[in-house]
């Protein structure tokens, strides 16, 4: 188990890396740039000018004043050369660092959206929106960890160890193995360390989906004055937050200690090996004094290292919950070679033998058992049936939300499985029984399916669908907002919306599930009409508990427990008194079915 684990880091670390990667390479007339002009420009500031500056210290010394001001004018001049190159260099790195992190976040964003039903029905969205928020930082600093700060570290290292060991082999020898064990102090803590850090990182998104599960159902918090049980139910990601983060900072304590010592032991080490060199002739002042200034620099590359590898940490476990999530695996796949739909304004439908079981349901139970059906073209198909009879899930089997178990569902003769998951979709107008409303105006609401539509053809299909009844009574009409999740409009306003999105959509199928569940029964009986005239010429299948709706269907089909029960016009099927439509008809009150 544990061996699983680790392997799984591994290649978790492994896709971020690779999609950094693909990041910094997304903008090539910026990368190129940068990684071209900074090494120069490390080298002229970081390396020539302290080495021009030790040997104007080393003229002084020696009284040799005349080659002073040469040193000095050496200087200018490349500090102007090295900071016109460093700024053309930043030029380039911030542009690569912004258009790169846009592209980092799409491709989650992309990723998100192109997972199934199941990973959405059962994911905090919450933490997704915080993930894909997070990553687009967490890049920014891993663009500038390894196209600005590695490669200027990497410089100094070289180049001043390059200069100790040309000046005095031993104080370079004595550098560094005090710097190596500095750095594997570091390393050793921060292997632990990094342990911590991730799970600061999944804390932090299970914080961010609790958050926004609370916030976005506040109506309901209020609803039922559970503000305490919320907060509550916050504590538990946040300690495990608290624990891990913790811990993770504590680690730096002795890793801080211990490098502080390690560098005092290094200077002091230093100036008593230099004193004895001095005494012993082997040096001069200007190369103790040009060793100070670069062992200086050695130090504070190795502070920075440290902070590299802290930094590195946070970026990883930062980036690693995003990109596991983006591992998990889509179990509705798009075939390799799809067959597509000769475009028709409607077509047959045909179950085949449908069999189908929720994963999380107990063993034998079938939300949908041996579902055979053919709807012919234009036909009206009616699904009654008591809660939980497996009429939802039917909708979804045929939206491919989720695939069957056993048997097939065709379109036409072709098996939805061999169609893109985007054909079969557009070819089918949904409206669920809970609309889902965007946080967006009305009007960008209803041309969801089709957002090019015209402001005529909103309005057409806003009329039909009786959304004009009310949207003139909001401030600001056809741009008012409507709150996420449509919260600022009422059940029944909800579905009249999801209706004009259908409308404007114009499919060749349609699928409707309790679409007139919410309204009254004033509205239900316009929008009835409205249904009835969208239906003509079309394939459509309707759940319905209100048996009102579907009085007029070409066939209904009584489910019961994932079976169908029963199938026949309205009539036939009363004319069976033992039958469940017969109950169901007779126990309805004001038009709904009682649950089972």
């Amino acid at each position: 188990m544990e061996n699983k684990e680790l392997e799984r880091d591994k290649t978790i670390t492994r896709e971020v890396h690779r999609l950094f990667w693909r990041a910094m390479f997304y903008t090539p007339r910026y990368f190129i740039p940068t990684l071209i002009f900074y090494i120069p420009a490390f080298f002229v500031m970081n390396v020539f000018i302290p080495l021009q500056i030790a040997y104007g210290i080393q003229a002084i010394i020696t009284r040799n004043f005349d080659n002073v001001g040469h040193y000095v004018w050496l200087v200018l001049c490349l500090t102007v050369i090295g900071q016109a190159i460093y700024s053309f260099a930043t030029w380039a790195f911030n542009r690569n660092g912004i258009y790169g992190g846009t592209y980092v976040q799409r491709a989650l964003f992309n990723n998100y959206l192109s997972k199934d039903y199941e990973f959405f029905s059962s994911t905090y969205i919450g933490a997704l929106g915080s993930q894909a928020a997070r990553i687009r930082d967490a890049f920014t600093d891993y663009n500038r960890f390894a196209m600005f700060e590695f490669p200027r570290n990497a410089v100094i290292l070289v180049a001043s160890l390059i200069v100790l060991a040309y000046n005095s082999l031993t104080l370079a020898l004595i550098t560094v193995i005090c710097m190596l064990m500095t750095l594997s102090v570091t390393l050793i803590f921060s292997k632990y360390r990094l342990k911590y850090r991730r799970l600061v990182a999944t804390a932090s998104g299970e914080v961010a989906g609790v958050l926004g599960d609370a916030l976005s159902h506040g109506s309901a918090v209020k609803n039922f004055a559970n503000e305490k049980y919320e907060n509550q139910r916050l504590n538990v990601p946040m300690k495990k937050w608290e624990r891990a983060q913790l811990k993770s900072w504590d680690l730096f304590l002795p890793q801080n200690a211990i490098r502080n010592i390690m560098m005092s032991i290094t200077m002091v080490l230093l100036l008593v090996v230099s004193a004895n060199l001095y005494r012993n002739g082997e040096i001069s002042i200007a190369i103790i004094t040009l060793v100070q200034l670069y062992v200086i620099r050695l130090i504070v590359v190795t502070i920075d290292v440290a902070d590299m590898v802290k930094e590195y940490e946070l970026i990883m476990s930062t980036a690693y919950q995003a990109v596991a999530t983006t591992l998990t695996p889509v179990k509705v796949l798009d075939p390799v070679k799809p067959k597509h739909l000769v475009r028709k304004h409607t077509y047959n439908l045909e179950f085949e033998n449908v069999t189908y079981c929720y994963p999380e349901a107990s063993k034998g139970t079938k939300a949908v058992n041996n579902f055979n059906l053919l709807v012919n073209v234009g036909q009206k198909i009616g699904l009654v049936g008591y809660s939980g009879g497996g009429k939802t899930t039917i909708t979804k089997l045929l939206l491919r939300f989720m695939d069957a178990d056993i048997g097939s569902i065709k379109i036409d003769g072709i098996n939805i499985k061999k169609l893109t998951q985007e054909e079969l979709r557009r070819t089918i107008a949904y409206v669920p029984q809970d609309p889902l409303l965007f946080h967006r105006s009305i009007k960008e609401n209803i041309a969801y399916a089709e957002p090019d539509a015209s402001q005529k053809t909103i309005v057409k299909a806003s009329k039909t669908a009786y959304v004009d009844e009310f949207i003139f009574e909001l401030p600001n009409g056809y741009k008012s907002m409507v709150g996420e999740r449509g919260v600022k409009l009422s059940g029944g306003q909800r579905q009249r919306v999801a209706i004009a999105r259908a409308l404007i959509k114009d499919a060749p199928i349609l699928v409707l599930d309790e679409a007139t569940s919410s309204l009254d029964s004033q509205s239900e009986l316009y929008i009835q009409k409205a249904l009835w005239d969208l239906m003509k010429g079309r394939t459509a299948i309707v759940i319905a508990h209100r048996l009102s709706t579907i009085q007029r269907m070409d066939r209904i089909v009584v489910m019961d427990k994932g079976k169908i029960s029963q199938i026949g016009t309205h009539s036939e099927l009363l004319s069976d008194e033992k039958g469940i439509y017969s109950r169901l008809w007779s126990h309805q009150s004001g038009g709904y079915i009682p649950t089972a």
